[in-house]
């Protein structure tokens, strides 16, 4: 699958997700990747008090609106590159609770290889952080 989308500037992010559930009629819903937007995805710490006080989720909202595009918690999943992109692309797999609750398989592009560094950068940082938030509270 190649998921080019239109160009966007440094600072925006086009996001794709395919549902893997099979259900439903829509694009996502059978496997294809469908074209979510682009905007700023944000790394957004809980501080209210239960299950997931100090968990980082990724939350991305669509520019012009306050939709949201993507929102999950990452602890465990392989965020890799996508070969064709050049290191400025990345692909994973997550429960995702955008729109409703399912699992997809997202791919995020970058203008610039700076920008894509410093978000797995982040990403990895939260991802060590989830895993230890959980882990103490077992």
């Amino acid at each position: 699958y190649d998921i080019v989308a239109k160009t966007s500037s440094s600072n925006t992010s086009p996001v794709r997700s395919r549902s893997e559930d099979g259900k439903g009629g829509s694009a996502a819903d059978k496997g294809e990747w469908k074209y979510r937007g682009s905007g700023y995805v944000k790394f957004i710490k809980c501080m209210e008090e239960g299950y997931n006080c100090g968990m980082i989720r990724a939350e991305l909202t669509k520019n012009g609106t306050l939709e949201t595009l993507m929102c999950h918690e990452l602890t465990d999943e392989e965020v890799g590159p996508m070969p064709s992109k050049q290191g400025k692309a990345y692909t994973w797999r997550c429960k995702d609770w955008a729109y409703r609750t399912a699992t997809r398989t997202f791919a995020i592009r970058f203008d610039d290889d700076m920008d894509a560094l410093k978000w797995k950068e982040e990403l990895e940082r939260s991802k060590r952080n989830n895993r230890y938030v959980r882990t103490r509270r077992m």
